[in-house]
């Protein structure tokens, strides 16, 4: 059994993830700053490029992977068997690109092809990177996963600083995404070999014991990537660079946030998974517990950074990039809602994942990407009255493609592991409207006031954390106790001298 608990491993993780993403958030910073919203937007359209192309050629075994690793088979079979098979669909991508420029027609930017290209090779080299660094969260070595990614990122900020200071063009900017992707594989390789984990010759039963699991996502896993990706493509094609440079800053922001979700969910998978290994009702019922309490905890500060996101969008997005990317705070904020949602929706597919269900979400999927294309048809180019357009849109089609079915999924989890809807869960959302009601309530009457706007921003998420807590303490018994564990995990000296 893990030796940590869940709480204290997903925010040793969350801190690394979060600082990694700071510090992708500062280098995008620094090339918006210099270089403007329209070349953001070149490079968002050339990395979404990237991911269509990754998406067509590059199937995603990842997830079966992590499974195996997390069940406890040999780790040193599992990357070697990960490595053949990702080095193969490597092969495959290198070749149909050089194939398709070879012939004339290289997809990229309008401005260049290098771009795309640097996009391209840094996706495929950050593929064979995960490939050991899914080990070192197999294991919750999380403070050595985070100190990889972290270095190689401060790479990267120093090259692009360096780039900016030298030579300020988009192509020398995509190349330090390639320095950092093959950074990050080296080191982390070098890690687990000072670890004593070293790859192994894969078998054919290990071959096919990833292909067993992974197949259903050679259907999914494209399709994930083509949504992960075409939104920047079509914002870029047709709203124009700079609604795509909003869109990038929008995404980058909202990223961060659902990122809160990534570290609790990527390890309560591989908890789940060690529990479904073997079926038994002692083993189902403590999934449950597990299930609800992580949830539970993961909501209680999803929506409380939710209500702080929403609130500051705009002054945060002008203090960082400048005032001439506010226009950006609009499809931040539906964005926010989007990661709330994926909190609670999420979870539920981990359930499935875990229980070997994958194949269950290929047809519901396949719908989702048809439904996804027509809301982006229909929102970016603004042909819906009423509804913004342009990156404003693509954040709707977004939160679409999120919430639709999620009822499916919730069904499927109260069939195969007796785990229903979360009722608690109408809670915090009911008081996260509340929370952002009060917001524009109270900011709004304090401009009125004439006080300075982002004082009035201030005072406003205070009253609106103030009726929060109220409505959590009213509607829900755990709230006290969730608070004192959130309390615990951040300063642990604290909670003692509370306690």
């Amino acid at each position: 059994m893990p030796r940590r608990s869940l709480g204290r491993a997903s925010l040793v993780l969350l801190g690394g993830t979060w600082t990694y993403g700071a510090l992708s958030l500062l280098i995008s910073i620094i090339i918006g700053r210099v270089l403007g919203p329209s070349a953001v937007g070149e490079l968002a359209l050339n990395l979404g490029l990237a991911g269509l192309v990754m998406a067509a050629l590059l199937p995603g075994f990842g997830r079966a992977h992590l499974k195996r690793l997390a069940e406890g088979q040999d780790a040193g079979r599992c990357i070697g068997t990960m490595l053949l098979i990702q080095g193969v669909l490597t092969a495959v991508l290198v070749a149909a690109v050089l194939a398709a420029r070879q012939a004339g027609a290289p997809p990229g930017s309008r401005s260049n092809g290098g771009v795309f290209l640097a996009m391209v090779a840094a996706q495929a080299a950050g593929k064979l990177a995960e490939v050991f660094l899914l080990v070192l969260i197999a294991r919750e070595w999380v403070v050595v996963h985070g100190a990889v990614l972290i270095a190689a990122r401060l790479v990267r900020l120093v090259a692009t600083v360096a780039v900016l200071a030298t030579v300020p063009s988009l192509p020398w900017i995509a190349a330090t995404f390639v320095v950092e992707s093959l950074l990050t594989g080296v080191v982390a390789a070098a890690v687990l070999a000072a670890k004593g984990v070293t790859p192994r010759a894969p078998t054919l039963g290990s071959l096919g014991d990833y292909w067993r699991y992974a197949r259903p996502f050679l259907i999914m896993t494209p399709l994930a990537l083509v949504q992960d990706s075409i939104d920047r493509v079509l914002v870029g094609r047709w709203a124009g660079l700079a609604a795509a440079g909003y869109y990038h800053v929008a995404r980058g922001l909202w990223e961060a946030l659902a990122g809160v979700m990534a570290p609790p969910g990527l390890l309560l998978f591989t908890r789940l998974s060690s529990l479904y290994a073997e079926r038994s009702p002692e083993r189902d019922r403590q999934a449950r517990v597990l299930f609800f309490s992580g949830l539970d905890k993961l909501l209680f500060v999803a929506t409380a950074l939710a209500i702080v996101f929403w609130a500051l969008a705009r002054p945060a997005i002008t203090v960082l990039y400048g005032d001439s990317f506010a226009p950006a705070s609009m499809a931040l904020r539906i964005l926010v809602v989007a990661a709330l949602m994926a909190a609670l929706v999420d979870p539920y597919t981990f359930v499935l994942q875990a229980q070997d269900e994958v194949a269950r979400f290929v047809p519901v999927n396949i719908l989702r990407f048809v439904v996804y294309l027509g809301a982006l048809a229909l929102l970016v180019p603004g042909l819906v009255p009423g509804l913004p357009p342009g990156d404003a849109g693509a954040a709707l089609a977004r939160l679409l493609l999120i919430v639709f079915p999620a009822w499916v999924w919730v069904g499927w989890t109260r069939e195969l592991a007796g785990i229903p809807f979360y009722s608690r869960a109408t809670v915090y959302l009911g008081g996260f409207g509340l929370a952002i009601a009060t917001f524009h309530l109270a900011d709004g009457l304090v401009v009125s006031a004439v006080a300075p706007v982002f004082a009035a921003n201030l005072i406003g998420v205070a009253a609106a954390f103030a009726v929060y807590g109220l409505w959590l303490l009213k509607l829900h018994p755990d709230t006290r106790a969730n608070v004192a564990y959130t309390v615990g995990l951040l300063a642990p000296s604290v909670a003692r001298r509370l306690g």
